[in-house]
């Protein structure tokens, strides 16, 4: 299979878009005050047999400065947006995220 790159804007962006291709599922709990209640509890789906994701989040750039104690004088900078991979058949409006990093950071095994 391939791996998908995709940089979505931001966090938020990424969870809207996961959540609307139904990798976001609502399991009911009983409430631990009063188990009568039931809560919603939601989880990500991350992979099954036919898709993975890997939600990579933010990627740093290679460029902190350390001082020769090995201390941090400048962190790293942050690279723009929210950063997954994902493998499986692409859902609907994922193609405008789509990426192609020429040294990905990080990859399925």
């Amino acid at each position: 299979m391939i791996t998908n790159y995709l940089r979505f804007p931001d966090q938020a962006t990424w969870e809207s878009a996961a959540a609307t291709a139904g990798f976001r599922v609502n399991s009911p709990t009983p409430s631990a005050a009063d188990p009568e209640v039931m809560e919603d509890r939601w989880t990500w789906l991350y992979y099954t047999h036919d898709w993975a994701i890997d939600d990579v989040g933010i990627i740093y750039n290679n460029d902190a400065v350390f001082d020769p104690d090995g201390t941090v004088v400048t962190p790293a900078t942050p690279m723009a947006g929210w950063h997954v991979n994902y493998i499986g058949p692409l859902p609907e409006g994922w193609s405008e995220f789509l990426v192609a990093p020429a040294a990905p950071y990080r990859v399925f095994a």
